[in-house]
């Protein structure tokens, strides 16, 4: 009976929060400057993409689930070229803190859970005879800034830092230091708008 109550009491209140809040669908786009830490890949550019659905619950703070196309790796020009590519979707939960009520200037914090669906990476063998593939999920956390117009145009700057080792430097295909983790990290730059509803 308590967990009935209980259960009862939280959707009462999930329901009250989320029906007094405002909720806009919305897109993001724009330029990455990927790199993979600790390898012999340099900066490489891609882009971004994707929805999201704005949850504002405060005049201050607004939740936002992401769900996101991103292309990384690094560039490779001692290999002729070959960039590293890693094609993530990437399910996101974006943390808005304005400055003030009336929108404009804020901070954004989260975490993400990127997806490798499509990656270049040739698939080797070491020499113990183990297969060598990019690891095919990254835990990520990211911050920015950002500065949203009242007619819904929003643009942002943010910095994402994958948590888990890509670990293909067994393979000695992008040079780097065997001992250190390489790990994606993501400068982003671009607009989201936010449609009326």
């Amino acid at each position: 009976m308590k967990k009935l109550l209980l259960t009862s009491l939280l959707l009462t209140i999930s329901y009250t929060i989320f029906a007094q809040s405002k909720s806009q669908l919305g897109v993001r786009m724009g330029l990455n400057n990927a790199k993979v830490l600790n390898s012999g890949l340099d900066n490489k550019s891609g882009l971004y993409t994707g929805l999201f659905l704005a949850v504002r619950l405060t005049d201050s703070y607004t939740m936002q689930p992401e769900i996101i196309y991103s292309n990384q790796g690094g560039k490779a020009s001692y290999r002729n070229g070959e960039d590293l590519n890693i094609n993530y979707v990437s399910i996101a939960l974006a943390n808005k803190f304005f400055v003030s009520k009336n929108q404009g200037f804020h901070f954004i914090l989260g975490p993400s859970l990127d997806i490798n669906f499509d990656d270049n990476f040739i698939n080797l063998i070491n020499d113990n005879g183990a297969n060598l593939e990019i690891t095919p999920i990254d835990l990520a956390v990211f911050g920015g800034i950002g500065y949203e117009f009242d007619f819904g145009l929003a643009l942002e700057l943010r910095y994402k830092q994958g948590l888990i080792d890509l670990d293909f430097n067994d393979s000695g295909e992008y040079g780097g230091n065997a001992e250190e983790n390489q790990l994606n990290r993501v400068f982003q730059i671009g607009l989201a708008y936010k449609f009326n509803m």
